[in-house]
């Protein structure tokens, strides 16, 4: 009897040591699935809400992605509920660069304003990176507009002039006053080509206009001369841009874009830009 007994104890007990652990885990299955079905809910009512708290936004590409960058940063919704008060231009151009966002943030309280007298420390014949909406410069009135949303030019000037120069002192609002008090600000246009070379001089520097060669540019890349370009619609713009070429890394070309720090990091082939370089000179102290 006693054995019988022992032998329905184990048998008992090697039931429950499957049962139990099996109950757990068909427990945290459903568990599991409930809570996808309350989380998901939440991320459609999430882009509902979007939707319909700014129904009232113009229905325009702008505006869309504006919208998807709140799921990035909840702050992009301070800018949709005030987007009145910031220029269109503006707006576009945060759209498509979030880096842009604690600079737009600040714009209403800070425009007309430049913060700053220099673009910072800088190492002889190397060029630094400068934004053209720098919180340090980017908010000064350029002509028509703020250079944030029209200052490439001035920008990728000031960049040279420090890199050859070594004076940190010309920042692009410094140029951007020169362009407007000398001519090379067009209304309605933007920057004259002309202050690459004639401005240019005002400041220590020569530009000279040269052909697109391949040859040519790795030459004078490989020998400390940095070369601006002014591009076409393409990978750095949608209407005009300016950048500048200012070395070679592993055969390709560094890019410093005075709008994109994600497109300043990266190593550029030749034939990419080629395509879109409308006009470029190189320069030497």
């Amino acid at each position: 009897m006693a054995k019988k007994r022992l032998k329905k104890k184990f048998k008992l007990i090697f039931k429950l040591l499957i049962i139990i652990p099996l109950l757990i885990l068909i427990k945290n299955v459903i568990f599991t699935k409930k809570l996808e079905k309350r989380i998901k809910p939440d991320f459609q009512v999430l882009e509902e809400n979007i939707d319909e708290k700014y129904a009232y936004l113009p229905q325009t590409d702008t505006f869309d992605k504006l919208k998807q960058l709140i799921e990035k940063d909840k702050k992009v919704e301070k800018i949709l509920d005030n987007y009145l008060e910031y220029p269109e231009d503006l707006l576009m151009m945060l759209s498509k660069n979030i880096e842009m966002l604690d600079f737009v943030l600040e714009f209403n309280n800070q425009k007309g304003k430049t913060l700053d007298d220099n673009v910072g420390k800088i190492k002889k014949d190397e060029i630094p990176l400068l934004l053209q909406w720098d919180k340090r410069w980017g908010y000064t009135k350029y002509g028509d507009n703020y250079l944030a949303i029209n200052g490439c030019a001035p920008t990728t000037l000031s960049m040279v002039i420090a890199g050859l120069t070594g004076n940190n002192k010309i920042t692009p609002a410094v140029i951007s006053k020169y362009a407007k008090e000398n001519g090379y600000y067009v209304e309605g246009i933007g920057t004259s080509w002309d202050i690459m070379t004639v401005g240019a001089k005002h400041f220590g520097i020569t530009g000279t206009n040269i052909n697109l060669n391949k040859n040519d540019i790795y030459y004078y890349l490989e020998n400390g001369n940095p070369i601006i370009c002014s591009m076409a619609p393409g990978d750095f713009t949608t209407t005009g841009h300016f950048i500048v070429l200012t070395q070679i890394k592993n055969g390709k070309i560094k890019v410093n874009d005075p709008n994109s720090k994600s497109r300043s990091n990266k190593l550029w082939d030749y034939e990419i830009l080629e395509s879109q370089i409308k006009n470029l000179w190189v320069f030497q102290k």
